[in-house]
C-alpha cells in the first residue's frame, strides 16, 4: 500500500513540473515563440536595419537632352524632350532692381540663377501653347533637396537677366523652344548640386531618381 501511494504522488509531481517548464521556456513542439523569432530578426541590438540610401542617378553635361520624352501638365498635352542648357548667376544687384527683395525680405543676400531649359515637341499637341513648362525645373542640393526656389513673379526679366520671350500662336512637331526662369538661394543655403526636371516627383528619393544635369554656372 505505501509503495502504491509513493508512485501516485510522483506520477503527480512530474506531470506538473513537465507542465511549468513548457510554460517557462518559451518553446512548444520545438518551435520558437512569434516574440523569440522577431527578436532574432532584430539581431543582438535590437534595431532593424536602415533603408538603403537612393544615390542620384548619372548627371547630364548641360545641353545634352534627358533620355526619354515628358508631359507636362502645364502644357495640356503633347510630349518633349527636355535639356537644361545653362545656368547664368546673377547679383544682389539684379535682385533689388527686379523688386524681390521688396517684396521679400528675406532674399536679402540671396543668389539669383537664370535657368534656362529647352524644350522639343516630339509627340502629341499641347493646347496650352505658351505654358510655363520650367515649372518642372527644380534646384537641389547633393541631398536632393531644394536648394534655390522660384518666386511667385519668376519671370526674371531684366538687364542681365532672362530675355523677354516670344509670344507663340502654336506648336509644331519638332519644334524647339527655349525658356528662362530666375530662381533665388537665400543667404546660407547649401550649395547647389543639381539642376533636376520632372512632371511628377515631389520627395528628394523621386528627384534623386529622375533626370538630372551637374551643376555648372555662367
Amino acid at each position: 500500500m505505501h509503495r502504491r501511494r509513493s508512485k501516485v504522488l510522483y506520477g503527480i509531481l512530474t506531470a506538473a513540473l513537465g507542465i511549468a517548464l513548457t510554460a517557462c521556456g518559451g518553446k512548444e513542439g520545438g518551435k520558437e515563440s512569434p516574440a523569440s523569432q522577431e527578436a532574432a530578426a532584430k539581431g543582438e541590438s535590437g534595431k532593424r536595419s536602415p533603408a538603403a540610401k537612393v544615390e542620384w542617378t548619372p548627371a547630364l553635361t548641360m545641353g545634352q537632352p534627358a533620355p526619354g520624352l515628358f508631359e507636362s501638365g502645364a502644357s495640356g498635352g503633347g510630349k518633349f524632350q527636355v535639356a537644361a542648357t545653362k545656368v547664368v548667376k546673377g547679383t544682389e544687384k539684379q535682385l533689388k532692381e527686379g523688386h524681390y527683395i521688396d517684396a521679400d525680405r528675406t532674399l536679402e543676400g540671396g543668389t539669383p540663377y537664370f535657368v534656362y531649359v529647352t524644350y522639343t515637341l516630339k509627340e502629341g499637341k499641347p493646347s496650352v501653347v505658351n505654358s510655363d513648362l520650367n515649372s518642372g525645373a527644380v534646384i537641389l542640393d547633393e541631398n536632393g533637396e531644394k536648394a534655390a526656389e522660384r518666386p511667385v513673379v519668376h519671370s526674371g526679366f531684366g538687364e542681365g537677366g532672362c530675355p523677354v520671350g516670344p509670344v507663340y500662336m502654336s506648336w509644331d512637331i519638332g519644334e524647339s523652344r527655349t525658356q528662362c526662369s530666375i530662381y533665388i538661394a537665400k543667404m546660407g543655403a547649401k550649395q547647389p548640386a543639381r539642376l533636376a526636371w520632372s512632371a511628377t516627383a515631389t520627395t528628394a528619393d523621386e528627384f534623386k531618381k529622375g533626370a538630372s544635369w551637374a551643376w555648372v554656372t555662367q
